[in-house]
């Protein structure tokens, strides 16, 4: 089956019958293909972002990592119902000035919607844990998305690294090659989403990347338009990484003015699995002053008023 061929069918199905065999199907008809690996060597950190309310405190390792298998029920855009996958932001080592180089708003942008939303107010806790590498992890880069190269400076490299690298590859292949990776990149940059069916394909893509052998994927955050970068990596692969700070923010936000304050935060050796965190002096009053108010009541009921 000729490559337009699997991209035509993929993009005919209608996903909200949940078509798993038929996108499996047309998948196995990719056939060899050239792709950019990324590579995270250790020292490299990754950070992972959990919203919660006000009154939740989390202290295990665990609370900070992947979402257990029995509470993985849908499909998310790294991860199918059968292989949960922890997800976590991160920032180029070189970033060029004027880039986004804070892991921490990329991780909200991805998991609190009202931060995504100009229109929308209001408060919301969020734990945070920063990872370091301890074991090389090798993720599949998803990168050919062009306005993203405008985007980040990281993107372009890579999509020029494989121009680079393609030029000792047949023609055909790479012909092949930029075909799938233009559409897998624009199925990772999905903004409308219906319904979990709605990440199937690139879920799936994921599952089949890992099965051979791949830790994860990385791909850029269709959260901040490609200007920062998510990883999911295996379950398995989390062994590669060790948690070496834990914290706690809150996000105030009116319309389209936010501020993130630092509530609690604990530094951990990488192998503890409990953990307290120290409470850092609170600056939610003179926070919520610069936002024109009294209370964290006031701000979520703003829109009510």
């Amino acid at each position: 089956m000729e490559i337009e061929e699997v991209i035509a069918g993929l993009k005919g199905l209608d996903l909200s019958t949940y078509p798993e065999r038929e996108i499996r199907d047309l998948m196995n008809n990719i056939g060899m293909i050239a792709s950019m690996v990324v590579m995270y060597h250790p020292g490299k950190s990754v950070m992972r972002a959990r919203p919660h309310s006000k009154e939740e405190r989390f202290g295990l390792k665990s609370d900070l990592s992947f979402k257990p298998q029995r509470f993985n029920t849908t499909y998310q855009r790294a991860s199918t119902p059968y292989q949960t996958m922890f997800y976590a932001t991160a920032v180029p080592d070189k970033i060029p000035a004027g880039e986004l180089d804070n892991m921490r708003i990329i991780g909200i942008a991805e998991t609190v919607a009202i931060m995504r939303d100009l229109n929308k107010s209001g408060y919301q806790k969020i734990s945070f844990g920063r990872w370091y590498v301890k074991d090389t992890l090798n993720l599949l880069a998803i990168v050919h998305k062009e306005s993203y190269q405008k985007e980040s400076s990281f993107t372009k490299e890579l999509a020029d690294a494989f121009t680079e690298a393609s030029k000792n590859v047949p023609p055909e292949i790479v012909e092949k090659s930029l075909k799938i990776q233009s559409y897998l990149a624009d199925e990772f940059s999905k903004e409308d989403i219906r319904g979990d069916y709605d990440y199937m394909i690139s879920a799936i893509f994921t599952q089949i990347a890992v099965n051979k052998g791949y830790d994860g994927i990385f791909y850029p955050s269709v959260r901040v338009g490609g200007r920062g970068f998510n990883i999911a990596i295996t379950e398995n692969a989390t062994e590669k990484l060790g948690l070496y700070v834990a914290g706690e923010c809150s996000l105030y936000k009116i319309k389209d003015r936010s501020i993130v304050g630092n509530d609690a935060i604990v530094e951990l050796d990488g192998n503890q699995d409990a953990f307290q965190l120290n409470e850092l002096p609170s600056r939610e009053q003179m926070i919520l002053e610069r936002l024109g108010l009294t209370s964290i009541e006031e701000l979520e009921n703003y829109d009510d008023n």
